[in-house]
């Protein structure tokens, strides 16, 4: 992969992840929804994030031991008949992204939601999740049935043009092979969370530096502890990924070799469902479960989560999986301290 990281910088950034220190928590209002993401900006530390379906906008100050100033306007739903899929922080148009199933806006400064040129087709399966990176944006639909390649283009601009559209057989997968949480590198480096048809979880990587051919570049297997799913890009030829849900609670980094290294945080009461590092890696913003999860129970006793017609056609056919149910109690919204090693 060209430019890979020296095993001794990869031990400093593990090793400062560790020694992390939980200096803030707050409750959330949502008992299932773990949808963020945090500014990649030095002028600004914030926090957007999808509350109960509300977007409630937070302010980090890092100066005063990372408490948390809440700066939304509103304490309406922003979407009352849509379903936030992903939040991501945009570095060309220094604000948040927001995607629903239909649509793809801006958060702007004033709390609006603005649209940008990004609506779907007559047919076409709904978004799923997003990632971005200065003017790369790569859109995932329908759980893979197709990946979107995106240019933005200024802040002036709500239009969005498109690249090039993948298939999941062009990117060497089969029709049943599911595409869920995306996520890249500065270096143009797409990692996907793939579940394969034996129900096997790999991360697949990707170069896009090509716009019209994604190169694959490597498949992670990750049998031990258990499945991961990738979660944050730590911007160096690294990702934090975490255990795929419900298994035990692991947060794992996965090395520029390919190499996964778990990292045993001091808080382990509850389940990571989603984890970024602010731009100068100086703190570190986890949203968790209070407790361990609950047992297995069936798709349909789940709450807040919308289906497209392909996906209740595999749940009537037993397709889907088993997945967890309600969250013990509400989510955590947690800050910690990272040591100025992994900066």
């Amino acid at each position: 992969m060209g430019g890979n990281l020296s095993s001794s910088t990869n031990d400093i950034i593990s090793s400062s992840l560790i020694s992390s220190q939980l200096i803030h928590r707050h409750t959330l209002s949502t008992c299932y929804d773990a949808i963020f993401d945090v500014s990649l900006s030095s002028t600004s530390n914030s926090i957007l994030l999808s509350d109960d379906g509300r977007l409630r906008l937070f302010h980090i100050d890092v100066e005063n031991n990372g408490q948390l100033i809440e700066t939304t306007t509103s304490t309406n739903k922003v979407l009352t008949h849509e379903q936030i899929h992903d939040i991501a922080w945009s570095t060309l148009l220094e604000r948040f992204l927001v995607l629903t199933s239909k649509r793809l806006t801006t958060y702007d400064h004033e709390n609006n939601l603005v649209d940008l040129d990004l609506g779907l087709e007559k047919n076409s399966p709904p978004f799923w999740r997003m990632t971005c990176w200065s003017s790369h944006l790569i859109v995932n639909l329908g759980l893979g049935t197709s990946i979107r390649y995106h240019k933005l283009l200024s802040s002036a601009s709500t239009a969005i043009p498109l690249i090039q559209t993948y298939t999941r057989s062009s990117l060497g997968y089969t029709n049943s092979d599911l595409l869920s949480l995306v996520s890249l590198s500065p270096q143009l480096i797409l990692a996907i969370n793939v579940e394969l048809t034996n129900n096997r979880h790999v991360i697949d990587l990707f170069s896009i530096a090509d716009e019209n051919n994604f190169q694959r570049l490597k498949r992670i297997h990750t049998y031990e502890p258990c499945a991961l799913d990738i979660i944050a890009s730590l911007r160096d030829y690294t990702w934090l990924c975490k255990s795929h849900w419900p298994s035990d609670d692991c947060l794992c980094m996965i090395e520029s070799d390919g190499e996964v290294k778990k990292l045993d945080l001091h808080e382990q009461n509850g389940y990571i469902l989603n984890l970024r590092l602010l731009a100068n890696r100086s703190h570190l913003v986890i949203i968790r479960t209070a407790s361990k999860l609950p047992k297995e129970v069936d798709v349909n006793e789940l709450n807040g989560i919308d289906q497209s017609e392909e996906e209740e056609q595999e749940t009537k056919q037993g397709r889907r999986r088993q997945i967890v149910g309600k969250l013990p109690g509400n989510l955590l919204l947690e800050i910690y301290k990272v040591p100025n090693l992994v900066r």
